[in-house]
Protein backbone atom coordinates (compact mmCIF):
# COMPACT_ATOMS: atom_id res chain seq x y z
CA UNK A 1 0.00 0.00 0.00
CA UNK A 2 1.22 3.31 -0.58
CA UNK A 3 2.12 5.26 1.87
CA UNK A 4 0.35 9.60 2.00
CA UNK A 5 3.12 11.03 0.71
CA UNK A 6 3.22 9.20 -2.28
CA UNK A 7 -0.48 9.03 -2.94
CA UNK A 8 0.00 13.15 -2.57
CA UNK A 9 2.13 13.28 -5.30
CA UNK A 10 0.04 10.58 -7.49
CA UNK A 11 -2.96 12.81 -6.92
CA UNK A 12 -1.26 15.90 -7.74
CA UNK A 13 -0.32 14.87 -10.76
CA UNK A 14 -4.02 14.13 -11.46
CA UNK A 15 -5.03 17.32 -10.36
CA UNK A 16 -3.33 18.72 -13.16
CA UNK A 17 -4.29 16.47 -15.66
CA UNK A 18 -8.25 17.23 -15.21
CA UNK A 19 -7.39 20.89 -14.81
CA UNK A 20 -5.63 20.67 -18.61
CA UNK A 21 -8.44 18.61 -19.86
CA UNK A 22 -12.14 19.54 -20.87
CA UNK A 23 -14.33 19.06 -19.90
CA UNK A 24 -13.64 18.29 -16.06
CA UNK A 25 -15.01 18.29 -12.68
CA UNK A 26 -12.62 19.22 -9.67
CA UNK A 27 -14.30 19.85 -6.09
CA UNK A 28 -12.55 19.87 -2.68
CA UNK A 29 -14.23 19.36 0.86
CA UNK A 30 -12.64 19.05 4.36
CA UNK A 31 -12.58 15.50 3.83
CA UNK A 32 -11.55 14.85 -0.03
CA UNK A 33 -11.09 16.23 -2.93
CA UNK A 34 -12.70 14.38 -5.88
CA UNK A 35 -11.65 14.82 -9.96
CA UNK A 36 -13.45 13.67 -12.85
CA UNK A 37 -11.93 14.06 -16.25
CA UNK A 38 -11.55 12.77 -20.01
CA UNK A 39 -8.65 10.21 -20.25
CA UNK A 40 -8.22 9.87 -24.21
CA UNK A 41 -9.12 12.15 -26.71
CA UNK A 42 -11.92 10.44 -28.01
CA UNK A 43 -13.39 11.66 -24.32
CA UNK A 44 -14.81 7.43 -24.13
CA UNK A 45 -12.82 6.94 -21.56
CA UNK A 46 -12.89 8.92 -17.66
CA UNK A 47 -11.05 9.02 -15.09
CA UNK A 48 -12.31 8.69 -11.41
CA UNK A 49 -10.39 10.06 -8.59
CA UNK A 50 -10.36 11.00 -4.67
CA UNK A 51 -8.35 11.33 -2.17
CA UNK A 52 -9.65 11.17 1.58
CA UNK A 53 -8.21 14.02 4.63
CA UNK A 54 -6.59 13.06 6.64
CA UNK A 55 -5.71 9.56 6.02
CA UNK A 56 -4.70 10.29 2.50
CA UNK A 57 -6.26 7.04 0.84
CA UNK A 58 -6.62 7.42 -2.68
CA UNK A 59 -9.47 6.35 -4.68
CA UNK A 60 -8.99 6.21 -8.72
CA UNK A 61 -10.62 4.20 -11.50
CA UNK A 62 -11.32 4.48 -15.25
CA UNK A 63 -14.77 4.33 -16.23
CA UNK A 64 -16.96 5.00 -19.69
CA UNK A 65 -19.04 8.27 -20.22
CA UNK A 66 -21.85 7.46 -19.87
CA UNK A 67 -20.95 5.72 -16.12
CA UNK A 68 -18.88 9.31 -15.72
CA UNK A 69 -21.98 11.15 -16.09
CA UNK A 70 -23.79 9.33 -13.48
CA UNK A 71 -20.66 9.65 -10.96
CA UNK A 72 -20.92 13.93 -11.75
CA UNK A 73 -24.36 13.76 -10.76
CA UNK A 74 -24.32 11.56 -8.00
CA UNK A 75 -21.26 14.42 -6.61
CA UNK A 76 -23.52 17.23 -7.49
CA UNK A 77 -26.25 16.17 -5.26
CA UNK A 78 -23.76 16.47 -2.34
CA UNK A 79 -22.98 20.53 -3.03
CA UNK A 80 -25.05 21.31 -1.30
CA UNK A 81 -23.99 19.90 2.03
CA UNK A 82 -20.55 21.55 0.87
CA UNK A 83 -21.48 24.72 -1.09
CA UNK A 84 -20.83 25.81 -4.72
CA UNK A 85 -17.65 26.89 -3.35
CA UNK A 86 -15.95 23.56 -2.75
CA UNK A 87 -16.00 23.43 -6.78
CA UNK A 88 -12.22 24.60 -8.09
CA UNK A 89 -13.49 27.15 -11.02
CA UNK A 90 -9.96 29.10 -10.96
CA UNK A 91 -6.15 28.41 -11.24
CA UNK A 92 -6.17 30.36 -7.91
CA UNK A 93 -8.66 27.76 -6.10
CA UNK A 94 -6.77 24.78 -7.58
CA UNK A 95 -3.54 25.98 -6.18
CA UNK A 96 -5.08 26.32 -3.14
CA UNK A 97 -6.52 22.92 -3.00
CA UNK A 98 -3.01 21.52 -4.25
CA UNK A 99 -1.19 22.68 -1.30
CA UNK A 100 -3.54 20.77 0.84
CA UNK A 101 -1.89 17.67 -0.04
CA UNK A 102 1.77 18.97 1.31
CA UNK A 103 -0.34 18.29 4.85
CA UNK A 104 -0.04 14.39 3.57
CA UNK A 105 3.98 14.27 3.16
Amino acid sequence: MADKAENAKTFGALLAQAWENTPSFICSTDDYIYCLFPSDETKEKWLEASLTFPDGSIDQKEIDAVKAIALLVEELKVLPTYGADSIVTSKDKLDQVASRLASLT
